[in-house]
């Protein structure tokens, strides 16, 4: 199931590349929990519910910036998780301040759908949350 959960979680951010809104819902569970915690995403809760929670989510970040962009550095599968090291660089809309940082995404899948995603500043704490240890 590993390698199937590595190619669900690319096609996220492949289509999140493409500004594709559509596609990854086909894989993101309806009950979806997705926290950003100390990772300081924009937007106005540290935790999203649902379709509609990761639609705003999504949609804050690319109003929050006039360019964002992820780029996967390393996937890493354990069971029922992908650790991704992700590498994210922005603009800020209306600041001007430039994003260049490195943030570790937990996804949780099951059966095919990603039903949790958390996000990491901290490379152990990541690798804890996935069932890894550094």
């Amino acid at each position: 199931m590993s390698r199937e959960n590595v190619e669900v979680v690319r096609s996220m951010y492949k289509a999140f590349a493409q500004r594709d809104g559509v596609t990854p819902f086909k894989h993101y569970a309806p009950d979806i929990e997705w926290e950003h915690g100390d990772a300081g995403l924009v937007g106005s809760s540290p935790v999203y519910h649902g379709h509609d929670g990761v639609h705003a989510l999504f949609q804050d970040l690319l109003q929050a910036f006039r360019e964002f962009e992820f780029r996967m550095v390393e996937l890493t599968p354990n069971g029922d998780h992908v650790l991704v090291t992700v590498d994210e660089r922005g603009i800020g809309r209306t600041s001007g301040v430039v994003v260049d940082r490195c943030h570790y995404a937990a996804w949780t899948l099951n059966n095919g759908m990603v039903t949790r995603v958390r996000v990491y500043l901290d490379h152990a704490e990541a690798l804890k949350a996935v069932g890894l240890e550094e």
